[in-house]
This record gives C-alpha cells, structure tokens and sequence, in this order.
C-alpha cells in the first residue's frame, strides 16, 4: 500500500514540471547531446588506434590523423558546453518548480483549519515548507539530468559495443543481474531509511522551535538539562538514521560498482590476451581501449544512478509529507458573501468539543443586539475562548447555530465576515517590520496617517511621542522590545484600523499593570462606541459598563445579567467578584 501511495506522490510530482517546461525540455536535450559528445571521444581514439597508427611505422596519413585529433578536441569542447548548458537550464527548472510548490503549500497552509494546527508542532509545518521542497526540488535535479544521463549513456554504451564485437557487449551484460539486484536492494532499504530521517529531521526542528519559543520557562525553572537530554535523543536517532544511509551508500555505491567494473576489466583482458597468444581471435587494440573506457564510464554512471536513486527516494518521501498536508481539507471559499454587517449576534443551543465526548460548550444559548457589549466570564476552562473560537469560524458547532444578523454563520462566506469583525487577544502576536505594517498589515486602503491615528486614538499618542521614527518604528520577532502594554496599545490600533462592526476582547488587558489599564480602557471604549463588542474578562472590574454579563460554569451559562442584577443576586458572579476584592487587598 505504501508503495502504491510513492509511485503516486512521484506521479504528482511531476506535474510541476508544467511550470518549468521550457527549461526542462532545453535541459532535455542537452543532456542527450552531451551523452552523445562524451561517447563520439573514445570512438575517435579506438579509430585512431585501430586504423590510423601503423605497428612499427606509425601514423598512416598525417592529414586525417590531425583531423580527427581536431574532431576529438571539439567534441570535448562541445561536450563541456553542453554539460554547462544542461546544469544550468536543470536547475533552473528545479528552483523554479522549488518556488511554486512552496508558495502553494504556503497558501494551502494559511487557508487550512486552525484545528489542524492543535495537534502539530509548528517546527513540523516549517520543515515541510522548507526541508521538504528542497529534497524535492533534487527530485527535478537528479531524475531529469543524472538518472536520464545514466540511462542514455548505457544505452549509447551498449549500442555501441553491440556494434563493434557481439563477444564484447556479452561481457558486459554479465554484469546486468548483479545491477539489478544491487539496485533493487538500495532503493528499498533507501526509502526505509529515508523515511525515518525525514521524519526525524522534522521532529528535530519542531522540537528546536519548542525550545526557543519557550526559553524563558526553561531557563527560569532550570530546565536546560532536560530539554538539552529531549533534543539529544531526537538528535541521535536522526544520526543513526544518516548512518544507515550513510552504510548503505557505502555498500551499494563505489565498492559493490567497482567490484564489477573490475571483474569486466579482467574478462576483457582475458578474452584479449589468449585471443592474441593463441591467434584464434585476434582483438585490434583499439577495440580493448573502447570496452575499457566504455566500462569504466558505464559503471561511473550505474554508481552515479545509484547514488542518485537514494536522492530519488529522499524526494519521495519528501513528496509524501508534502502531499499529505496539501491534501488536507482547507476552508471552503464558498458560502453567501455580505458586503455589511449590522451586528447582531446570537448563539443557538451550541454544543462544541475540541475532543469528542469532551464538551466545553453545552447548549449555550445567547443573543447580542447590535451595537451592545456584552461580556463572558467564568474560570479557567469554562469555555469563554471557545466562544469567540466558534463566532470566527475557526471552528464549527457539533449542535446548534451560530447566528450574524440573523444568517447562519455556516451558509456565509467566512473571509467575508471576517473583514467586519477584529479581535484582541490577551498575547497581542506583532510580526517583524515596522509598527505601521503591523497596524495595517499592508492592506492597500491604509497608510502611516491611518497607522498613527489608530494608535493615537487608542491611547497610544504618549507611547508614539517617545518614539524617534514613529509609526515607522522597526517591530523584530514577536516585538518583545516592547512592553505587554505598548504591545496591546499597537493591537488595539491594529483592530481600530480595521473598522469591524463586531468587535471581540479576550482578556485584553489581563497582563498588563493599572497604569497602563487605564490608558486600555479608555482605548476599550473608544473601540467599543457604535460596535457590537464581545469582552472576556479576567479582571471583573473592567466589565462594569457592560449591558450584558454571561456567567460560564463548565460549558454552560450559568447566570446573565448586569453588573448590578448580578451583584444583587448573590451568586456565582458576586462570589468571583468578592475573590478578586479579597486577592486585591
């Protein structure tokens, strides 16, 4: 079975080759003239040998001897030329395949489900994006060049020796079931290992970007040890797996090919010596020269094939990886597209679990007038996230509808929606550039004017003043030379920027200190006025001006109501609010 799904991946493969055919066919046909140049040179020596030098007496005519040295001096000319020629052309069709495949599986990417990304490490995605493409891209390098330059050589070499002694090309195929075997033996124990690198060098990066992500924890809690132990581990399988190639190229390459270029050498001396001692079959010395030269050319490139084929079977299992996240099942571009929304928002006993037959949202009713803000609270694990999950589609309801102005939110287009509605998490995610990319994130209709008033508008007008460049003011990875509040100042402009009609807040502000919060607030506000506005509290006092509070308790809303109805009532929400008074004294 799994060979069936390799022979398939390697078929999809070359479909790419669409991208690349001009210089794939250029490529193409230098090759064969080059196989043809390095096979017309050792013709013209054993011509020389046999029928131009004379025993005793020497060359028999100066003329064609010097012509035929000029030929052989051009073919090698010629052949240099189309060698170059043909490399270049390869690997441009190579790089160029390398670059589509992996913008598409970049695409592919961005448009699969987040749940997809729940139980993979990123360092895996990354690996794929790039290892994999790149082992690929030799695919294109060696099946179309190397293995098509093997294969046409030892046709030419054949065809050759069949034409010059019958005696000679029987030598040569003694050594094809021995090949064969060789072989056939490489390229299974090459995939297997293969495979189990490939995977191991996957698990080595996720594992990498595990530990630099999370550096702090570890360095704090002294933990360098044990990750050091985890990557080691990891780390030597992948080297037992390189060794593994490593002994089998050792093995099936130069000393097994060797072995019978060898054993060909001795036949055709053999054969050559008693031929002339006993004078029954005399062999012009010209046609030894040929056989050797041939042999030892047929058996450079059998070894160059079998080195090769182990690239081939890199790339196979490379091409499994990658077509098995391509052939994963992305977002549907489909559903109504809405131009507006008004922002209402309702939930319809919803029922969600990430795993099954663990629920976090239980029959979840709701309904949210446009306009309004409304908040969720609950402890850690009541659902209050997964809420905000599902009304952005990242994922969908097992039970119950999910509501946009009265539509279901499954029959609507899902990028369409999400142009009218903006989040704000409590880890504000800033990508490397400027503060205005990240504010704007390059859309067209936005520029540096529109960049800096969103933040100032937001509260971030003294934060921008101590900046000597402004908006353009480089952001590097994550923006952690940044505060937690400068960094969600820049989120609240981003989200600001985007104008959304439903507006989401989880727990914004529940890792920054009571200066900067304030500062929040007011920019809360701002966000909040003519919007439909959906908050996650962890500080309850942030919740005050609410219309609406919703209670969670183990996926299930427990009470609802304002601040005030719900202090009143004495009950899950006035007992949270009393903790938090008590942990703040």
């Amino acid at each position: 079975m799994k060979e069936k799904k390799t022979a398939s991946g390697l078929w999809r493969l070359t479909r790419y080759a669409v991208h690349a055919k001009g210089p794939l066919a250029l490529g193409f046909i230098l090759t064969v003239l080059t196989v043809g140049l390095d096979l017309v040179g050792p013709y013209i020596i054993a011509r020389l040998l046999d029928g131009e030098i004379a025993a005793g007496t020497g060359i028999r005519d100066s003329d064609t001897f010097i012509a035929m040295i000029l030929i052989y001096a051009a073919t090698l000319l010629l052949s240099l030329l189309a060698r170059y020629g043909g490399s270049v052309y390869n690997q441009t069709a190579a790089n160029r395949i390398s670059k589509v495949m992996q913008e598409e599986i970049f695409h592919h990417v961005q448009r699969l489900p987040v749940s997809y990304f729940d139980t993979l490490a990123a360092g895996t995605v990354v690996s794929r994006v790039t290892n994999d493409t790149k082992a690929v891209r030799v695919f294109f390098t060696t099946v179309l060049s190397r293995l098509l330059m093997a294969g046409v050589f030892a046709l030419g070499i054949l065809a050759g020796l069949l034409s010059l002694d019958w005696r000679l090309f029987l030598m040569a195929s003694l050594s094809f079931p021995l090949l064969f075997f060789l072989f056939r033996d490489f390229r299974k124990n090459s995939l297997l290992f293969s495979r189990r690198y490939r995977r191991g060098i996957s698990r080595l990066n996720a594992s990498m970007n595990e530990n630099i992500q999370g550096i702090e924890v570890i360095q704090a809690f002294n933990r360098e040890r044990d990750m050091y132990d985890s990557y080691s581990r990891i780390n030597n399988q992948v080297f037992r797996n390189g060794l593994g190639i490593t002994r089998l190229h050792a093995y099936s390459g130069w000393n097994a090919t060797e072995t019978l270029n060898y054993s060909m050498f001795a036949l055709a001396l053999l054969y050559f010596g008693l031929g002339n001692i006993r004078g029954t079959s005399l062999v012009p010395i010209g046609h030894l020269y040929l056989f050797v030269d041939y042999m030892i050319r047929f058996f450079a490139q059998m070894n160059q094939a079998m080195q090769h084929l182990g690239n081939l079977e890199r790339a196979r299992g490379a091409a499994d990886h990658i077509f098995e996240l391509l052939d994963r099942q992305a977002l549907p571009d489909e559903g109504e597209m809405t131009d507006s929304l008004s922002g209402d928002v309702a939930f319809e006993n919803v029922t969600f679990a990430y795993k099954e037959d663990e629920h976090v949202l239980r029959n979840v009713s709701f309904s949210i007038p446009r306009g309004s803000t409304a908040a969720f609270v609950g402890q850690t694990g009541a659902g209050k996230s997964t809420i905000m999950n599902l009304l952005f589609a990242f994922y969908e309801p097992e039970e119950g509808r999910i509501l946009m102005d009265g539509r279901d939110l499954k029959r609507l287009n899902k990028q369409s929606v999400r142009r009218h509605m903006a989040i704000v998490t409590q880890e504000p995610f800033l990508f490397t550039g400027t503060i205005e990319s990240n504010i704007t994130l390059n859309r067209p209709h936005l520029g540096p004017d529109d960049a800096r008033s969103a933040l100032i508008e937001v509260g971030g007008g003294a934060f921008l003043a101590r900046l000597a460049e402004g908006v353009k003011t480089e952001v590097r990875e994550r923006g952690n030379e940044f505060s937690a509040g400068e960094r969600q100042l820049i989120s609240f402009a981003r989200a600001l920027a985007q104008n959304p009609t439903v507006l989401i807040l989880d727990e914004a502000t529940s890792h920054i200190d009571s200066e900067t919060e304030d500062i929040i607030q007011k920019g809360i506000e701002r966000l909040s006025e003519g919007r439909t506005t959906l908050i996650i509290a962890h500080r309850l006092s942030t919740i005050r001006h609410a219309e609406r509070i919703y209670v969670l308790d183990r996926g299930r809303i427990a009470e609802e109501g304002s601040h005030a109805e719900l202090l009143a009532a004495n009950g899950l929400f006035a007992h949270m609010v009393d903790m938090q008074t008590r942990g703040g004294r």
